[in-house]
């Protein structure tokens, strides 16, 4: 089967960062760190509710486990917290 369209030409713009073809995740050239700390904080907050959820229903070990990286996702989002007050103080 011939295939309809051609491909686009590829980008020369300065502002699109060429990627290797295994890379499935990028971020936005220019991201400023208030806004990568800021999105960092809520991804914690959320990673936290999910274990928390997840260990509502062990038991044992498993739920130790569980706990322990909720300690260690807690930890990671006071740092980033820290870091983004340094970054971008609230008046």
């Amino acid at each position: 089967m011939k295939k309809v369209s051609p491909n686009p030409p590829p980008s020369t713009s300065d502002d699109t960062r060429q990627t290797q073809p295994e890379t499935i995740f990028t971020l936005r050239p220019g991201l400023s760190t208030e806004a990568a700390l800021s999105n960092a904080s809520e991804m914690l907050e959320s990673a936290t509710v999910c274990a928390y959820d997840c260990a509502e229903h062990l038991d044992g070990s498993g739920r130790k486990q569980v706990l322990a990286v909720v300690q260690m996702i807690e930890i990671a989002q006071l740092l980033v917290d820290e870091a983004l007050n340094r970054e971008c103080p609230v008046a």
